[in-house]
C-alpha cells in the first residue's frame, strides 16, 4: 500500500510528504472533470494523478492509524516544510482517523499540516472546523468549482442533497477557526452538452470574495484532460 509519497514540480516542492488514506479511491462527490478511477476495471489503468504521483495510490482498505504513523516516522525528513493528507479520494471522510494522524504529528514534529478536501465532511459528522482546529490543522484547501448551487450540482454530482449550503458554511467556519483556508476552481473546463463552461476565472474569484476569500487564496487549477 502507498500511504506516503512525494513528488516535485514547480509548484510544489519535494519537501512535502504527502499521506494517502482513502480505500478505493471513494469520494462522495463525482465530478465531471475528474479523472479519479470510478470502476474497479479503471483501477489500474493510468490516470494524471498517480501519473504525477510517480505511484499507485490504490488501497484496498483504509490503513490502520498505526500503519499510517509506522510511514509517517519512516518517510517523513528533517527537511520537509509540511506533511499534506490528500491521496486520491476524499480524506475527510475519514475525519475520526485523520483527527488522531493531526495531533500525533503536530506532538511529535514541528511542521506544517495541510488537507485538500471537497469540504463535504459536514454531511457526515459534525462541527467539523472546530475538530480540525483543536487538532492543530494548519492549512485546508477545498474544492469549491462553482459560485452557485445549480453549477455545482451539475459540476460535482454530490451524493448528499444539501450538499452546496454545508459547503459553503464549511469554508466560513474554517475561516473562523482561523485555519488559513484556501478555495479552489478548475477552470477551462467545457462540455457543451451539459451547459458548462468554466473559464470565467473573474467570476471565481468575485464569488471567493464575498465569502471572505482573498484573492490570493484562490486557486485556479488549470483542467486536464484524462490520458
Amino acid at each position: 500500500m502507498t500511504i506516503t509519497y512525494r513528488f516535485s514540480t514547480p509548484i510544489y516542492p519535494s519537501n512535502i510528504l504527502y499521506v494517502n488514506i482513502i480505500p478505493n479511491y471513494t469520494c462522495i462527490n463525482n465530478c465531471v472533470f475528474c479523472s479519479r478511477p470510478r470502476t474497479k476495471k479503471d483501477f489500474h489503468k493510468p490516470n494524471i494523478y498517480e501519473t504525477k504521483a510517480g505511484t499507485s495510490l490504490y488501497l484496498k482498505k483504509s490503513p490502520t492509524l498505526k500503519e499510517i504513523i509506522t510511514e509517517i516516522n519512516y518517510n517523513i525528513d528533517k527537511n520537509d516544510k509540511e506533511l499534506a493528507i490528500i491521496g486520491l479520494g476524499e480524506p475527510l471522510i475519514h475525519l475520526p482517523k485523520v483527527i488522531q494522524i493531526l495531533k500525533y504529528v503536530k506532538k511529535n514534529y514541528k511542521i506544517k499540516t495541510r488537507i485538500d478536501t471537497n469540504g463535504l465532511v459536514d454531511c457526515i459528522y459534525n462541527n467539523s472546523a472546530k475538530k480540525l482546529k483543536n487538532a492543530r490543522l494548519d492549512e485546508i484547501r477545498i474544492s469549491l468549482n462553482a459560485t452557485n448551487e445549480k453549477d455545482y450540482l451539475k459540476l460535482c454530482r454530490p451524493k448528499y442533497k444539501d450538499a452546496w449550503p454545508k459547503l459553503l458554511k464549511f469554508i466560513k467556519d474554517c475561516k473562523n477557526e482561523e485555519i488559513n483556508t484556501f478555495v479552489s476552481f478548475v477552470v477551462d473546463y467545457k462540455n457543451k452538452k451539459m451547459k458548462i463552461d468554466t473559464s470565467n476565472k473573474e467570476d471565481f474569484v468575485r464569488f471567493a470574495k464575498s465569502l471572505g476569500i482573498k484573492k490570493e487564496k484562490v486557486i485556479l487549477r488549470k483542467y486536464l484532460k484524462p490520458i
